[in-house]
This record gives C-alpha cells, structure tokens and sequence, in this order.
C-alpha cells in the first residue's frame, strides 16, 4: 500500500522537520519545505496527497492566500497550521474552506487524526465522483513542459535542481543519482522512471546504467561520454542513437 504524500509549507526551518519526523514515524511520506512562494510550484511537482499549511507564511502571499489558490487549483486537501488566529485571520481562513485547522503547539494525535479526516473526506468525495471539484494536479508531463527543474528530497528538506545543473543520472538499485557539479543527489527513482520525467530534448540514455546532459558533454570518446566532473560509459547499443544527437563535422 502506497504511503499518502504530505508536504509541509512552514518556514520554521526547526517546527517544519519535527513535523516531517513525526509524520514519517506514523507512516507518512513527508516532505517540508520553508518558503510559502514554492508551495505552489512543488505541488505541481511533487503531487502531494495533503498539504499542511502554516497560515502566518512570510513572503509577498501569506498562508491563506496560498490555501486560496491550492483550493482553485488543485483537488488535494490541506489544513491550516497556527500558533495564534484573530478573528478577522479564522475569517479569511474559513473562506477558503480547509480540510482542518491546528493551532500550535498540537500534539501527534491531534495531527494523526487531523490528517486521517482530511483524506478520508477526500476519498469519499473521489468516489463519489465529486464533479463540482477543482481540476486535478497536472501531470508529470505536463508540468515538465512548464518548468526547468525538479525536486530533490535530502532528509526533510527538498531542494530545487535546476535541469541546467545536472551533469548526468546513474542508476543505483532501485535508486538513482543525480550528480551535478557540485552535489551528488540520491533519489528513490529508478532510472526508467527518471528517463521518464527528464526532458527528452536535453537527456539521453547512454548506457543502461546512464543518463547523460547532452548541454553539459565536454567530448565524446571511443566508448565514454566526458563531462567537467569525470565521464561515463557508452553502451553499445546506445551508440548510434547518441552520436547522432550531435552535430558532428
């Protein structure tokens, strides 16, 4: 059974990973992220299942402004997080129509069930075909179309890599790396699933283990492709196909 996806807008760099840590020991997948100006861009990304929310965000749109465009935008549902709300704040708040609505401190139960609610709520409505909703999250095609980057997630924090930065994806398992100049990034994709939400126009397997940039390759030897940080192998079978990617004289 498939982990519900939770991403955590909250720009308390320390409360956003203790709720991370305590979602991930219920059994949630839990990504936190500390600016409010990405929340809506990673959930184009990432697709969470439920956002929670911090209502006093920092930045040119505060939480509920943020809750607004989720509820137009997307059919996930998400809660509110406070540490205080006057009544003028519960009003905006309310207009927005969340799922749920934590003051802080709060403890894991509270926040187990807050979140159960919410997904349950949401399921029901999904099968009972709740056509007044707002439109689905794009897909991952889709939204590849529309950006130049991806998310990466390290320990409870996710980090935006922009696809300029990647030097090439080497497969690990189950898992794959994605190396950039200056970090080495493990993910939990294969690379099937990697070549998959990569631009096609811009990468290209080289080998089955392998996913080169084709705007980062410095040289192209007999049987590796070269990059500034090191090079990797050429798989036979992919040879041709990459060679003719590049505008040989």
């Amino acid at each position: 059974m498939t982990k519900p996806k939770i991403l955590i807008s909250e720009d308390e760099v320390i409360i956003a990973e203790d709720i991370a840590a305590s979602l991930e020991e219920m059994g949630y997948q839990a990504c936190a992220i500390d600016s409010g100006e990405n929340t809506l861009e990673m959930i184009r990304t990432m697709q969470p299942d439920l956002v929670l929310l911090d209502v006093n965000l920092k930045g040119d749109a505060d939480g509920i402004e943020i809750g607004s465009k989720i509820k137009e935008e997307f059919h996930i549902p998400f809660i509110y997080l406070t540490a205080y709300a006057d009544k003028d704040t519960l009003d905006r708040a309310k207009k927005t129509e969340p799922d749920g609505f934590l003051a802080k401190p709060f403890d894991e139960k509270n926040l187990r069930s807050a979140i159960e609610i919410a997904l349950y709520k949401h399921d029901s409505n999904a099968k009972n075909g709740d056509a007044e909703g707002p439109a689905s999250p794009k897909s991952h095609k889709e939204s590849d179309l529309q950006t130049d980057y991806i998310f990466v997630k390290v320990k409870h924090r996710i980090i935006k890599v922009h696809y300029s930065d990647i030097l090439w994806v080497e497969a690990y398992d189950n898992y794959s790396f994605i190396v950039t100049a200056d970090q080495k990034y493990l993910v939990s994709s294969t690379l099937k699933d990697m070549e998959h939400k990569l631009p096609s126009g811009n990468f290209v397997r080289v080998h089955r283990s392998y996913i080169a940039n084709l705007d980062k390759v410095e040289a192209l030897e007999e049987n590796s492709v070269v990059f500034s940080k090191g090079d990797v192998p050429i798989g036979k079978s992919y040879k041709k196909t990459l060679m003719s990617r590049f505008n040989i004289i």
